[in-house]
């Protein structure tokens, strides 16, 4: 088992790990739920426990941790969305896996990592072009250009949930208005179900697009105009073959998919809408795990001489 690693994901709710071959299979998982009241050396404890419980004496080369934000490339500390992870406000949790466990630790922020995973092992596997956006608690993701994920000059992921669909909208954390993640993130599908039923609103994503009265359906079409607005927009800008969607939205399968793709046309240069396709993540809630996993195995690799870079 030298060609393992133990990927982490740090989720909204919960935080999930994989062992994770060389080939993106993932051998045995763990997941317990996230309390963001938790301070950092108990976190780092209980992430501890679960590594170990999810290697489970099956040997493991290295360590990759998934996380909304980003951190700084140098020492592995959040320097950025840390209202998500508190706990690692100026802390290095790379560092502090690495030498509990022995391993060598790195750090990348999720929705890069799930992109590289649909790259590598996915959906993402037959285009030069595409995007993945991962719809759950808020919304993620990133591009891929010939072969290679997009990032800034120092890793910086793509901000594809703070896009402004709605310049008029209410203002997030942040300041923005009427951004994508907070028209259509979790809490936006429910958003728009409670405007339309406030005396029974649903208590859940999956349970509104279960109901199929008429709340529930305007509720989801009229979030998934806001999904095909910023797709369009991404498709338009970057010609793009392929718009993966992915997250825990993203389980409402073809429910979610077909009323996406009604209001395409409407934010699509036709040109270019007949040549992409929308199409759900292959590798669902494992992405960021196995994206980071994927990761760590290339830390290793580089320090052995064996390298591979898309990223």
């Amino acid at each position: 088992m030298s060609d393992a690693a133990i990927g982490i994901d740090i989720g909204g709710t919960a935080i999930k790990l994989g062992l994770v071959a060389a080939d993106g299979r993932v051998l045995a998982r763990r997941q317990f739920p996230f309390d963001r009241r938790l301070a950092f050396e108990p976190l780092v404890d209980a992430i501890v426990q679960a590594a170990r419980a999810v290697s489970d004496g099956r040997a493991a080369v290295a360590v990759g941790i998934s996380t909304p934000g980003y951190a700084d490339r140098h020492d592995g500390t959040l320097i950025d969305g840390t209202a998500n992870v508190p706990a690692l406000a100026g802390r290095s949790l790379p560092r502090a896996l690495g030498e509990r466990l022995g391993l060598p630790a790195t750090i990348e922020n999720d929705g890069t990592a799930a992109t590289l995973a649909e790259l590598r092992f996915g959906a993402g596997r037959r285009f030069r072009r595409f995007a993945l956006v991962a719809i759950g608690t808020g919304i993620g993701g990133g591009i891929a250009i010939d072969g290679q994920v997009v990032t800034g000059n120092e890793g910086e992921p793509p901000e594809l949930g703070a896009m402004v669909l709605d310049a008029a909208g209410e203002r997030n954390y942040s300041g923005l208005p009427g951004t994508f993640e907070h028209l259509a993130a979790a809490d936006g599908f429910l958003a728009a179900h409670r405007a339309r039923a406030p005396d029974d609103p649903a208590a859940s994503v999956a349970a509104l697009f279960q109901r199929g009265d008429a709340a529930a359906l305007a509720a989801i079409d009229a979030t998934a105009r806001r999904i095909a607005q910023a797709l369009g927009t991404m498709i338009n800008l970057l010609n793009l073959e392929a718009c993966l969607i992915g997250g825990g939205v993203s389980e409402a399968g073809a429910s979610l998919l077909d009323a996406v793709a009604r209001h395409l046309p409407d934010f699509t240069w036709p040109l270019l809408l007949a040549r992409a396709r929308l199409l759900p993540a292959a590798l669902g809630n494992d992405a960021g795990l196995v994206g980071a996993a994927a990761l760590a195995l290339d830390l290793a690799g580089r320090a052995t001489g064996r390298v591979r870079a898309d990223i």
